[in-house]
């Protein structure tokens, strides 16, 4: 493995779980602020590597995480919503 693939790795995990956080939503006001500080803190130099170091396959690596984590997302929201009415 060259150091290439090793920072594709890296920003990759970085992008995905900033984007996650940006996206969380807890309902506490002041919670829900922090996650999103900290998903732009984690996610701005994921994606700035990726375009930097890899390109055109990092803006399409780039865009197949960003729709893994809103399907991952939806899915979470389906199973909270059904939870929620079951009492």
């Amino acid at each position: 493995m060259t150091t290439s693939d090793i920072l594709l790795v890296f920003f990759m995990i970085f992008n995905t779980a900033g984007f996650f956080l940006i996206l969380l939503k807890t309902g506490d006001y002041d919670a829900d602020m922090f996650t999103k500080i900290l998903g732009w803190i984690i996610f701005l130099p994921g994606f700035i590597g990726l375009i930097y170091y890899h390109k055109w396959i990092g803006l399409l690596l780039f865009v197949i995480s960003l729709l893994i984590v809103i399907f991952i997302r939806k899915n979470f929201i389906k199973k909270r919503t059904k939870n929620e009415n079951t009492y």
